[in-house]
């Protein structure tokens, strides 16, 4: 499925864009296609490093690792506090 989306860029960003477009044989939009492809594919393998490196602190310090998961939700929730009490201020 194809989606059109519209961006707006410099002119001489546009036309360096279009330049390196042409020399690897493909346009402005499959060269943007592209590149977010590679940004998707990057952060799928960061996420599933990230969730190997979670899984092997949990399997070898099953209580540390609920500490610390505790102690982040904490930390999560107290800022997440915070922001709303400084947007309710700004109001």
């Amino acid at each position: 499925m194809a989606v059109e989306l519209s961006i707006t860029l410099p002119g001489d960003m546009y036309e360096e864009i279009k330049t390196l477009a042409g020399q690897q044989g493909t346009t402005v939009s499959g060269w943007f296609a592209e590149l977010a492809r590679q940004y998707l594919d990057d952060d799928r393998r960061s996420r599933a490093v990230l969730a190997e490196r979670i899984r092997h602190d949990r399997v070898a310090d099953p209580e540390g690792h609920a500490e610390m998961a505790a102690d982040l939700r904490k930390r999560m929730r107290d800022a997440q506090e915070a922001a709303r009490r400084r947007a309710a201020g700004a109001a």
